[in-house]
């Protein structure tokens, strides 16, 4: 039967080949791809049968742009992201244009109601659907905050949990399950961190309430969450992937650190990552350099870097469970001295401009040299002159950006202490 089909798709295919063949305009090339392309999918089973547009229930102004998506059901009742399948169109190409991949640009008001256009996106066989979706500057009237991940009950202490709103504008539009311009905080009481997608991360060892605000211009909408660390059961430390009890460095070795948590079986079937929702602390600074995980930044990882021979431990804790890793770092080098943009004291500035500033220690071994901006303590003497940030933290590049916050010309005085070796740097401002 499998060969028999087989010849039988061939047949198919060479007599739609066939029949297209000789007319040779362009039109009648694609038409010819297309053809082929749905006897291949029909006789897979795959062949699209139903097809929903999805993520349309949003806002927009001109110049956002808005990633949409697609779902189709084959016809072996299977569903999978069509998304890159599809053939989009928008009602009105001056109000917003479209991708073959679902990307919608905004480039005009529409004058509609609630600015309302309508999209269309087409499977290669011709089924279709449409979505209307709104671009307008209208402001917003209201925003309901609503607890998305999980949909209801309390949040799992330590695992990540997330809010989104339905924003409704003053002409009456509503925005579904949106986190656009949303300004997210929550209370100073509370354990608990949220970052800009409304994801919220939590650690306390009791059970905990925290309020979570969501602000667009002067609106604010307020959601209460309690999480739960009952259901906690264990947690792990990773050391560059691996999970270890021990960590042997060599001074100048720079290791990632992630966090997994166990929960009971009825809550989660698996480890989750806990990275956000991790308190670490180090029994003595003397020998490593620890660097925060970034919570906006789902790439960076938090680390250690080894700076000093000796042995310390990493502690890991979250709501009501613990983990200790020993640190030893190896070697003989020994701190000589510290210099800054390799040994310059003195900088000039124009007003309102910066100046990267990174400090390394050096030692009489190897390596010779090690970046310790970041774990340096540096002291802007109260100098209203200047602003400083850390650029690059966790890594070999980082570095401190010293800003003139003003058009005011003067001097401001920075002391960069590290180990108990001391510089005094002089920023001018002219």
């Amino acid at each position: 039967m499998k060969v028999h089909l087989r010849v039988s798709t061939l047949i198919t295919t060479s007599l739609i080949v066939g029949t297209l063949w000789g007319c040779g305009s362009e039109t009648d090339s694609s038409q010819l791809a297309r053809e082929v392309e749905l006897e291949k999918l029909r006789n897979e089973g795959t062949i699209i049968e139903k097809v929903t547009i999805e993520q349309y229930q949003v806002r927009l102004e001109v110049g956002d742009t808005h990633q949409l998506t697609a779902t189709g059901i084959d016809s072996n009742g299977d569903s999978r992201d069509v998304t890159n399948e599809l053939t989009w169109q928008t009602s009105d190409e001056t109000i917003a244009t479209i991708t073959n991949s679902g990307l919608l640009t905004a480039k005009s008001y529409a004058e509609t109601p609630q600015g309302l256009i309508t999209l269309t996106a087409t499977t290669i066989n011709g089924i279709s659907d449409e979505k209307q979706i709104s671009i307008s500057d209208n402001k917003v009237s209201s925003i309901n905050l609503k607890q998305i991940s999980p949909a209801s009950g309390p949040i799992h202490t330590c695992a990540p949990a997330k809010v989104s709103a339905d924003v409704t504008y003053e002409d009456g539009y509503i925005s579904l399950n949106s986190i656009k311009n949303i300004v997210f905080s929550v209370d100073q009481n509370s354990t608990a961190i949220i970052n800009d997608q409304g994801e919220i991360y939590t650690s306390s060892p009791t059970l905990e309430n925290t309020t979570i605000t969501g602000k667009i211009d002067n609106i604010t909408g307020e959601l209460e969450v309690t999480a739960d660390p009952s259901s906690l059961n264990a947690i792990s430390i990773l050391v560059d992937e691996n999970e270890t009890d021990e960590v042997i460095l060599n001074i100048g070795d720079r290791i990632s650190l992630n966090a997994l948590a166990n929960y009971d079986s009825d809550v989660m079937n698996q480890a989750v990552n806990i990275d956000n929702s991790i308190n670490w602390s180090i029994s003595d600074t003397n020998f490593i350099g620890f660097s925060e995980k970034n919570i906006d930044d789902d790439s960076s990882d938090a680390s250690l870097l080894a700076l000093n021979s000796g042995t310390t431990h990493l502690l890991g804790s979250c709501g009501t469970k613990q983990k200790i890793t020993s640190i030893v770092i190896e070697g003989d080098s020994q701190l000589n001295s510290i210099d800054v943009n390799d040994g310059q004291t003195d900088f000039t500035i124009s007003p309102l401009q910066s100046i990267n500033l990174t400090l390394t220690a050096n030692y009489d071994g190897e390596p010779s040299i090690l970046n310790v901006t970041e774990f340096a303590k540096w002291d802007t003497n109260g100098s209203d002159l200047i602003t400083t940030k850390l650029i690059n933290p966790g890594t070999d590049q980082a570095t401190l950006r010293v800003t003139s916050n003003s058009t005011a010309l003067g001097s401001a005085l920075i002391t960069v202490t590290f180990n108990s070796e001391v510089k005094n740097i002089l920023i001018n401002i002219e």
